[in-house]
């Protein structure tokens, strides 16, 4: 299933905030957005970075409905096992891998004991926007066995989290228990989903109450088949030689000052490499001068590396319209098709973008950039 989803584009937020020294200072910040990145073969978006393809208009692009499992495993936090908590868990029953794909049969490979207390946190390779569902897939093999359970939470950047519910061992189908939780029915403010947490709520008493022994380290809390996420993912199966991809950024001024601005744009070369987490994306040693990234919004000038916003952006004191303090720059992305062979088959381009900002008055720009583009 195809639609046109338009997706919120990234704010970097600018706040003017007085610098305390003894000399005279002027007032400037910086932030730093997070990685846009292109696949050769796939352009993918993250971070509600905005990639337009040519072809599309500027309000959205198309984008496809796709179930995915989790692509890498960030972290995990084994807990202990046994009715004491005082064993460790199965050896079969550790391999954080296993929660990459999903298993059907009844083995215990098929799956990772958080351990009671445990947590992992999980990564998809490309951020799912308008999110519908979380189906979180536990083993337990038949019924009547005590309540286990895990805390399950969603995140951006896998720094700020956002509870959505507790999964549980109820919902059998088989040999796993399926916990659902839609985002139509879970007041959520959240505008795309790369990470999510499982942590382990298991109560051990209902163990102890059924006369457990205190050596069988089976009992070890919330058991993790895997984590499916239903959402939607800017689909451009091919970056060739020779295209040209787009890609934007919409920063804003909260500071009551008036502002310049400039952007340091840089990319390189990753490339996939597995590890016993899953895998991630590393940089590999290829030239980066095949890629050529240039402004195209209006306002924007290119100046010993940077892209400068020439026009100064108000600050609240004298503008109290938000959409007046806003501005974007919106760059096109160019894969050079005679400098761009096989060895870049399969490999990702990270685009990373990191703006500062200076007061505007006092012809502060020269002094702290050392640059005249403002006189």
């Amino acid at each position: 299933m195809r639609k046109k989803l338009l997706m919120s584009a990234f704010f970097l937020v600018i706040t003017i905030a007085m610098a305390a020294a003894a000399t005279m200072a002027w007032f400037t910040d910086n932030g730093t957005a997070e990685d846009a990145q292109f696949t050769a073969g796939t352009v993918s978006i993250e971070a509600g970075r905005k990639v337009i393809c040519d072809g599309t208009d500027n309000n959205g692009e198309y984008a496809v409905r796709r179930e995915v499992l989790p692509f890498r495993v960030v972290e995990a936090k084994q807990g202990y096992a046994g009715i004491n908590n005082d064993l460790p868990v199965k050896e079969t029953r550790s391999n954080e891998e296993a929660v990459l794909t999903l298993g059907t049969e009844q083995d215990e490979s098929n799956f990772y004991s958080l351990g009671f207390g445990g947590e992992m946190i999980l990564e998809f390779d490309a951020a799912l926007f308008d999110p519908e569902i979380v189906i979180v897939v536990e083993d337990t093999w038949g019924g009547n066995y005590p309540d286990e359970t895990a805390e399950v939470s969603v995140s951006m950047d896998g720094q700020t989290w956002i509870v959505i519910g507790e999964a549980n061992n109820e919902n059998l189908d088989k040999n796993q228990t399926l916990s659902q939780f839609k985002f139509s029915e879970i007041d959520v403010d959240i505008n795309y989903i790369k990470y999510i947490k499982i942590k382990d709520t298991t109560d051990v008493k209902p163990f102890r109450d059924r006369n457990y022994s205190s050596s069988d380290n089976s009992v070890d809390g919330f058991d993790l088949n895997t984590v499916k996420l239903t959402g939607y993912i800017a689909d451009e199966d091919n970056w060739n030689p020779g295209d040209t991809n787009y890609t934007r950024y919409t920063v804003k001024n909260t500071g009551t000052k008036a502002i310049n601005l400039r952007a340091k744009l840089t990319g390189g070369w990753y490339e996939y490499k597995k590890d016993k987490y899953g895998g991630k994306w590393e940089p590999v040693d290829l030239p980066a001068d095949n890629v050529v990234i240039s402004p195209v919004s209006d306002g924007w000038e290119e100046h010993d590396g940077y892209f400068y916003y020439k026009p100064d952006i108000p600050g609240t004191y004298t503008e109290p319209d938000e959409k007046e303090r806003t501005v974007e720059l919106r760059v096109s992305v160019h894969l050079i098709g005679e400098q761009t062979d096989d060895r870049y088959q399969g490999k990702r381009y990270i685009l990373k973008a990191e703006f500062e900002a200076v007061q505007a008055s006092n012809n502060a720009a020269k002094d702290v950039w050392n640059v005249s583009i403002y006189d």
